[in-house]
């Protein structure tokens, strides 16, 4: 029985080395779950497909009103948005640090320039 699964487990994803070492059960799971992910993976080509047909008539027509990526893809959006949160304390600090110490900079440089004209 299970010799006559072995083809179409194999056609679903499953090793074929890994196969004959498996219960019928295991190789159901497998099968089945493989089955399932490129199904998802067919569904998620379309909705790209499509947004990206959405795109190129943007493009096309009217390239004024073409939305940016993050907008015709919000995945970018989040990703964007986890790398910010991402970012460690020490770091938000230096970056603070450093824009007061260019203030500093550009004032004492504006100082500077404003003494030597007025005398």
């Amino acid at each position: 029985m299970i010799e006559d699964l072995y083809p179409v487990a194999v056609q679903y994803g499953v090793d074929a080395e890994r196969f004959w070492g498996m219960s019928f059960k295991e190789v159901m799971i497998q099968t089945l779950a493989n089955r399932k992910n490129r199904i998802d993976e067919m569904k998620f080509r379309a909705m790209m497909d499509h947004q990206q047909a959405n795109l190129i008539a943007f493009a096309f027509n009217d390239p004024n009103k073409m939305p940016k990526p993050e907008e015709a893809y919000p995945f970018l959006r989040d990703e964007k948005q986890k790398q910010a949160e991402q970012a460690p304390e020490w770091k938000k600090d230096q970056m603070q640090l450093m824009a007061q110490a260019a203030r500093v900079k550009a004032f004492n440089k504006l100082k500077k320039g404003g003494t030597e004209h007025g005398t």
